[in-house]
């Protein structure tokens, strides 16, 4: 069975891919090594196959279901990364389980938040890696929930929501993989987009900064000048 393929999943599941889609999306957010399932295209093709295959399976319980799955698979990465994740980032000359590392992350943490971890959910790996380092880096436990539930609900009803609504239309049906991929790609842009919009963002500042340093310099310079000429006159 090809794990990286969403329909096989599905197809392989049968009429308990509601419940083998929580378990996956759950392995997927609560370990890093699940970070290879295929959990975007998992929730949209749940919600297709809902509303073609097992519609006998109410959509709002399929989400309660998956969205429970997917909150208390990160809770588990983030215990993990709480607990156990600072031994693996003890050695200064390793190449990533560094120190420094933990620095960078909780830097990182600390400048994004909220956006980060909601964002996370969106791209693939990222969200099944985000839990665990949030946890390594000490992010408060009620903040991280707080955020893993809004980015939650968001991923599970959105793609699943999606998916669903989607379903009937036979251009989706015919075409599905061109669909899923363009979908996966698309649904993760947002996190790139913000980092690029930060980066831009912080050098416009730094110019600004060097530019209003440059001005006030330039000033001082001018009054020494004058300062000069009136003491030799």
């Amino acid at each position: 069975m090809n794990w990286f393929d969403a329909n096989t999943l599905i197809s392989v599941l049968g009429t308990f891919a509601v419940v083998g889609v929580a378990a996956l999306i759950f392995i997927e957010t609560a370990t890093i090594i699940g970070s290879i399932l295929p959990g975007d295209s998992l929730l949209f093709l749940l919600g297709l196959t809902l509303a073609t295959r097992i519609t006998w399976f109410p959509l709002p319980a399929a989400m309660v279901l998956v969205l429970l799955a997917a909150i208390s698979g990160a809770q588990v990465g983030f215990w993990l990364g709480h607990r156990y994740g600072r031994r693996m980032f003890t050695n200064e000359k390793a190449w990533f389980f560094t120190p420094k590392t933990v620095d960078r992350t909780r830097a990182f943490l600390d400048k994004y938040g909220a956006r980060a971890l909601i964002m996370a959910r969106f791209v693939p790996v990222i969200r099944a890696v985000m839990p665990t380092f949030a946890g390594i880096a000490d992010m408060p436990p009620r903040r991280f929930l707080a955020f893993n539930i809004i980015g939650g609900v968001a991923w599970v009803v959105g793609l699943t929501g999606l998916g669903f609504g989607l379903g009937l239309i036979p251009f989706v049906q015919h075409n599905f993989e061109v669909v899923v991929l363009t979908f996966v790609v698309v649904s993760s842009l947002p996190m790139p987009i913000e980092l690029l919009r930060e980066r831009l963002r912080s050098r416009r500042q730094t110019s600004r900064a060097v530019t209003d340093n440059g001005s006030t310099d330039g000033g001082d310079d001018s009054t020494a000048i004058g300062d000069k000429d009136a003491a030799s006159n």
